[in-house]
């Protein structure tokens, strides 16, 4: 091959397409570009683009590639069989068809490359042109010529001799073995040299000799040491990067490295002595341990953390991240880091601007900047920064920005993470915020209250904190190592945590606790009948804690003690009376509203008779033989005696009744006590008991028209609300909750809808009076859901307001409220009462259009969709399939995930939960659905490695499963403990 026909060049295996064409231009005595023109030449002009340089490459079209092997006379399958890039692209040129070049540059758009061995090359072609080749990781090294291949930008590389690093060569030959025997050694090798990137960039300690010696026997004479440090750190960690290799490459590793892990994410690489013992003893560095244990960021701690979590999670996602090299952990290009070399021994050029860095953006720093800022103040204020997602101080989304920043912490800048570091060590702890927030409050406490004291049970803490407390002295073995030792910061070693004793509530503090607050509160508004179960005074439940006093005195189940129920005594006489509260609350109102006005000897009323208070004053007279003893002896202290209540009454008979009526929820406080208290044989009710104890009323002559004289000033006005409201509106179709300047015009005419109803059901005429209401709408009182009759107005409005309505087009669209309505319309057109039809009909609705909309189809009933779980349950033994499950055409798996949703809101299982239990009882367990499905494929395959670690991991947390989880794997006998 080197000598060959004349003019006969061959490409060297691995060659640059530009260098092939270089060699080949210097067998013709040519210059480059010569050739290049001749190759690319379309009518006179060259179709080439881009610049030459040094480290450029060239890609070629059909025509272009055609008269190169015309000139170096090699057939072409020869020439794409050595040159990688003699296909790859099939550039356009810039004067239409014809052969077209492009020159690229840059370590970006071409593959790593580097320069020939000069001896090589020389022994193939007979010449001594250099040649550049492209070159994988284990090529860089000429073993039997002993020179390292290095690229350098802006140059065609530079062949380093190893005469004197003769650890390298041996370091190349071990590198290609290992990549022969490991499938993962190629991916190993990227996240090795990152790591001895990351170690090269760091300042170097005193103790480092190797690198230093190597640097400078491998540095040409006359180079700048700087420039060279900058250039040769792939060559000068070559040897520790292999090493790297082998050991992360290295399965028994993995495993030991989870082992030793414990199952917790680590916090910093100190926490994995033995993986750190083995990279140094490899490296031939034992002092590098010291250095490594307090990592907690960069390549080493990343892949560490990736690791642990692949094997915890075992999912695709987080393998396939064991090998991810991030882009703020790859080295940056030499050509980003080495000036550009000055042309022909000129000045050098000028320095342009700072390239952007790898994996920054000026965006994100700024971001970056202002979360750390509102952390800092954070954390100035509560002296840590375990802050909840959804915290958002000062209006700044500091918790979730927190959370996101955790989620990325092995994706980060190194100089953020120092940021947040410095800060606050624990930002990104690998425990939760709450487990974090609650140390810190535990160790306020042992700072304020002295030791904390867990073999007495945390006397001196809160019931919640001693629980927590004494809950992770339980679990103090299965904690993570740095959990550990916070808590041995606060006085919970080991051996205290094995004598801790449970938290137990003080009764008696609890007690006088309560007591101090129903005082308060008794002194802030007189009594203690205004507390209900929701109250909560100063932070403390008081009404809940009341509401359970009450509840012990009356049913006897818990007695009070005698002191604590003479103690409310004391406070409020009358905080559990034998009636209902609702009277005693009433009756603190009135008293408070009526306290100094006095009442009339001879009627029995006061200036209080037309507001709330005198109305119930009223029905407490009219009931007055019906109240408890003490409810009179109460009533009496506000002036109401037996005389009084008796005068009232008489007075209430023969006096005409007030216009205004009162409102519904005014009349309608009960008093359940006093209707208890009465005779088996009286009438119930206070209506029905005065009505026996009065004469008959005569009715008047005008009543049988619906009205009594008395009732119709009110009806007048309530008209005269509904003819404005028509007037502005157009009809009488109010929701209930309406209000017609300030009169409740929708409760009146509900009122009204439901008298005419009733009346009509009792085959009685209807009221002449309800004319006048018919008279203003024609459909105020219609045969179907009002709901709908708003809606046929709204319609109607839209019609007549010109907007775009077209129901046979489907305008407007059905996904909008109105275009719903005329959805439901059109489908349930033949199943319309006339009256509908008829107003349908005013819209353009008719049947012809509603027959253009076809219905939807019905859901798929319940019964249907047992019958596929039964047969699921019969072929798999159980009913959990994952979510995307369809069996025979039904969606069961989003079925059942529907209802175990359901299932959550309701307090009672419904009739199909119900079936599905007797199916699967652990159709709907009370953990993660995920884990019942592991469990099943566990039992049906247990022998499968991904079945016998999830075990592992099951009897290795054995203490924080649920008792059923036990009781599962005990039973089935996947676990014996």
């Amino acid at each position: 091959m080197a000598g060959g026909a004349a003019g006969r060049v061959a490409p060297l295996p691995g060659e640059l397409t530009l260098s092939f064409l270089n060699r080949l231009a210097a067998r013709y005595h040519l210059g480059l570009r010569d050739l290049l023109a001749a190759v690319t030449d379309v009518g006179g002009q060259q179709n080439l683009r881009g610049m030459l340089y040094p480290d450029s490459e060239i890609h070629l079209n059909a025509q272009a590639r055609a008269r190169v092997a015309v000139l170096c006379r090699v057939a072409p399958h020869v020439l794409e069989r050595a040159l990688p890039a003699w296909r790859r692209e099939e550039p356009c040129g810039k004067y239409g068809a014809g052969p077209v070049g492009r020159l690229m540059r840059g370590e970006e758009a071409v593959a790593a490359w580097g320069p020939a061995c000069p001896a090589c090359t020389a022994a193939r072609t007979g010449r001594r042109v250099p040649a550049r080749r492209y070159l994988a990781a284990e090529e860089r090294v000429c073993s039997r010529h002993r020179y390292w291949l290095m690229f350098l930008p802006h140059t065609s590389g530079l062949p380093v001799p190893l005469g004197r690093c003769p650890e390298v060569v041996q370091a190349q030959r071990r590198h290609v073995r290992l990549l022969h025997r490991s499938p993962a050694g190629a991916q190993a090798f990227e996240v090795a040299r990152a790591i001895t990137g990351s170690w090269w960039k760091q300042p170097w300690p005193l103790e480092e000799q190797r690198w230093p010696a190597r640097l400078e026997a491998t540095r040409p004479t006359g180079t700048d040491p700087g420039w060279w440090k900058v250039a040769a750190c792939g060559l000068i960690t070559y040897p520790e990067t292999v090493a790297l290799t082998r050991l992360l490459a290295c399965r028994s590793l993995q495993q030991r490295t989870v082992s030793e892990s414990g199952g917790h994410l680590p916090y910093r690489l100190g926490e994995l002595p033995q993986l750190l013992t083995e990279i140094t003893d490899q490296l031939g560095r034992p002092w590098l341990v010291h250095h490594l244990a307090a990592v907690t960021h960069g390549p080493l701690f990343t892949w560490a953390h990736s690791l642990v979590r692949a094997h915890t999670t075992s999912t695709p996602a987080a393998r396939k991240a064991l090998w991810a090299v991030h882009s703020v952990h790859r080295p940056r290009p030499l050509s980003d880091l080495l000036p550009r070399p000055a042309a022909h021994g000129g000045t050098p050029p000028a320095p342009g601007p700072a390239k952007r860095l790898r994996g920054h953006s000026l965006q994100a720093e700024r971001a970056f900047t202002e979360g750390l800022t509102h952390a800092r103040a954070y954390y100035e204020e509560h002296e840590h920064l375990a802050v909840p997602k959804e915290d958002t101080p000062v209006g700044y989304p500091l918790g979730q920005w927190l959370a996101n920043t955790r989620a990325r912490h092995t994706r980060m800048p190194a100089h953020q993470a120092a940021a947040l570091t410095a800060l606050y060590p624990w930002w990104h702890a690998p425990w939760s915020t709450l487990w974090q927030r609650t140390w810190h409050q535990a160790r306020d406490h042992a700072e304020a209250h002295g030791p904390l004291e867990p073999a007495s049970g945390f006397p001196t803490t809160s019931y919640s904190l001693g629980e927590w407390l004494y809950l992770q002295c339980t679990r103090y073995p299965t904690l993570h190592p740095e959990q550990q030792r916070l808590l041995t910061q606060i006085g919970i070693d080991a051996t205290a945590a094995a004598a801790a004793r449970p938290r137990r509530r003080n009764l008696k503090a609890g007690a006088e606790e309560a007591l101090a607050h129903a005082r308060s509160y008794a002194s802030e508004h007189g009594s203690l009948a205004s507390v209900t179960s929701a109250t909560v005074h100063e932070g403390f439940r008081l009404g809940q804690w009341l509401a359970n006093q009450r509840n012990y005195q009356r049913t006897g189940h818990r007695p009070l003690p005698a002191g604590r129920a003479q103690a409310l005594t004391s406070i409020d006489p009358w905080w559990n009376p034998p009636w209902n509260l609702k009277w005693q609350r009433s009756y603190h109102r009135v008293r408070d509203t009526a306290a100094g006005r006095p009442r009339d000897a001879d009627t029995g009323s006061s200036d209080l008779d037309y507001s709330p208070a005198g109305r119930w004053l009223r029905r407490q007279c009219s009931t007055y033989d019906e109240l408890h003893p003490e409810q009179r002896q109460l009533l009496a202290e506000i002036g109401i005696t037996a005389e009084v209540a008796r005068t009232a009454r008489d007075h209430a008979r023969t006096a005409p009744r007030a216009p205004a009526a009162a409102t519904a929820a005014e009349t309608k406080d009960k008093v359940g006590n006093a209707r208890r208290a009465a005779g088996p044989a009286a009438p119930r009710g206070r209506r029905r008991t005065r009505r026996a104890a009065e004469p008959k009323r005569p009715r008047e002559l005008g009543s049988r028209l619906g009205h009594r004289p008395d009732l119709r000033p009110g009806f007048e006005t309530a008209l005269a609300h509904a003819r404005a409201w028509h007037a502005e509106h157009g009809h009488l179709a109010v929701p209930r909750d309406t209000l017609h300047d300030g009169y409740p015009l929708g409760m009146w005419l509900s009122s009204q809808r439901n008298r005419a109803k009733q009346r009509t059901r009792d085959r009685l005429p209807p009221s002449p009076h309800l004319s006048e209401l018919a008279a203003i709408d024609s459909w105020w009182n219609p045969p179907w859901d009002p709901h709908w009759q708003r809606n046929y107005y709204r319609t109607r409005d839209h019609v007549q307001a010109g907007l775009p309505f077209d129901p046979a087009a489907r305008i407007p669209a059905p996904s909008t409220v109105l275009g719903s309505w005329i959805t439901r319309a059109c489908l349930q057109h033949d199943q319309l009462h006339p009256g509908q039809q008829q107003l349908l009909a005013s819209l353009g609705i008719t049947a012809q259009t509603a027959s253009h909309w076809q219905p939807s189809p019905r859901p798929r009933s319940h019964a249907e969709a047992l019958t596929h779980a039964r047969t699921w349950a019969s072929d798999h033994g159980h009913l959990c399939p994952p979510i995307k499950t369809v069996h025979e055409g039904f969606p069961l798996g989003e079925w059942l995930n529907r209802q175990r949703e359901l299932a959550k809101k309701r307090s009672i299982p419904s009739p199909t939960q119900q079936v599905l239990a007797t199916i699967d009882p652990w159709w709907n367990p009370p953990w993660p659905i995920l884990w019942q499905r592991t469990y099943h494929h566990a039992h049906t395959h247990p022998r499968h490695p991904a079945a016998r670690h999830w075990l592992h991991n099951q009897q290795r947390g054995w203490l924080l499963l649920h008792p059923d989880q036990q009781h599962l794997l005990n039973t089935t006998g996947l676990i014996s403990i």
